[in-house]
This record gives C-alpha cells, structure tokens and sequence, in this order.
C-alpha cells in the first residue's frame, strides 16, 4: 500500500544562514512562501516570508496582519489594543521597518516574549493587553480550569512548554494551529 503523508520537509527548508537579523532589503524568497524551519535544538517550526510594515519587528516578538496595505505578506507589532486577537507568527529574527524576514506561524518556537505574569510548563497563552507583541498566560487559563469567563473575548494562539518564573523573559512556546 502507498504511503501518501506529507511531512514536513516536504516544504522548502529555511536555514540558519538565511534568517538574517535586521531582516532583507530586498525580498531573497517570494513573500508569502511558507517553509519548514529546523531550530537550534532540532525542534521543526513552520515558517512565512514576510515584510514588514513602517516598524521594527524585534526577535521573539508576535506579529499581526498588516490591514493597512493590500500586500497580504504585509505584517505589524501589535498594539496593546490588539490585546487577545489573532497573531501571524513570531519573528525569529528582527525584521527591520519595510525589510522582509521569517515569522514562525506554526509548531515548535525556541522564543517567544511572555509578559504580564510568570507561565507554568502546558499554560495556555494569548496575545497581551499590557505590553504590545509579547503574550501573557493572564485570562488565557480559564480554558484550563473549564471556567467559561471571557473566554470568547480573546485567542488562545501558544502553550508555554517550560516554566517562566517571571515576567518580561523568553521562553518556548508551541503555536497551536498555523497562523498566518
């Protein structure tokens, strides 16, 4: 019998050498390409070219939809309003203002900024309304605890795989689903 699974390295593969801080002057891939992205730790990451807007995408910071151009491979920092809603990935590289670069927008991310509290190892996360681009375990918990709460107020979009005992610091996370 045939065997018709894809796995992962079906996808074109990103290398570290490819992922350049600051980001691309020019685009190096076609924008929108989504790629599969083996970590430091050989953990697997799906990953999307991206450009993005008029800011600066620090590393380990969550990115959004950019609504504000027609360039679907267009991407933003959120703002704190943004608090809850859907993400695109997690720049795993700092994309400079209208540079191109890579987001993780599904599995396994290496780093990602959590604020607002510290987050156990299986804590579910959500984007945060109190620091922009980083994602906070705060509220995201009555999924754990079958509350229902605001529940339907916000995304949960990561589960933290590791303690953080403070807020403020990098830590790995599993997206779950694929965003972008």
């Amino acid at each position: 019998m045939e065997d018709n699974t894809v796995g992962i390295t079906a996808f074109p593969i990103v290398s570290g050498a490819q992922v350049v801080a600051g980001g691309d002057s020019t685009a190096k891939q076609e924008p929108g390409t989504i790629m599969a992205y083996r970590s430091a730790t050989d953990q697997w990451a799906l990953v999307e070219y991206v450009q993005a807007g008029n800011s600066v995408i620090e590393r380990y910071i969550c990115a959004v939809s950019n609504h504000a151009t027609l360039k679907s491979y267009s991407v933003r920092v959120p703002v704190v309003g943004d608090s809850g809603s859907p993400i695109r990935g997690i720049a795993i590289a700092t994309i400079a203002s209208q540079k191109f670069g890579f987001i993780a927008i599904g599995g396994y991310v290496e780093n990602a900024l959590v604020s607002s509290s510290a987050a156990a190892s299986g804590e579910y996360l959500r984007l945060s309304g109190s620091t922009a681009g980083n994602l906070t375990a705060i509220n995201a918990s009555v999924f754990n605890n079958g509350t229902q709460g605001n529940a339907s107020a916000f995304v949960v979009v990561a589960v933290c795989k590791g303690l953080l005992t403070s807020s403020a610091v990098a830590g790995s996370v599993q997206l779950l689903g694929v965003w972008g």
